[in-house]
């Protein structure tokens, strides 16, 4: 049994990026849309619009993750930047991330 039994790694990312040449809220949201696809394809994590929603040219996502590892959630952070940024049409503006676990003990809380 190793130390990291039953323990739960998590990380959660808020990204902010700028979207120039759009002139719609419908071509945002097609773009957010694939951005949200990729991420959830390639890093099987939670992802979420959570602001700059009525905004044109800027959108922050939300992005969570859970992995039995902490090596496995600083895996997925560190590749977000890279996923979003593939597309052209898409500046990474901002990123900021955090992680941590909770530990099978039903008295332990994250250190936030």
């Amino acid at each position: 049994m190793t130390s990291d039994d039953g323990k739960v790694h998590y990380g959660v990312a808020r990204v902010e990026v700028y979207l120039p040449g759009l002139d719609s809220l419908k071509a945002k949201r097609t773009l957010v849309r694939r951005m949200q696809a990729a991420l959830q394809r390639e890093l099987s994590c939670s992802v979420a619009e959570v602001g700059g929603q009525d905004l044109w040219q800027r959108a922050v996502l939300g992005v969570a993750v859970a992995a039995s590892s902490a090596t496995g959630v600083d895996r997925v952070l560190d590749r977000i930047r890279a996923i979003i940024e593939r597309d052209p049409r898409v500046e990474v503006l901002a990123v900021s991330d955090l992680a941590d676990h909770l530990d099978p003990d039903l008295g332990d809380r994250p250190t936030v």
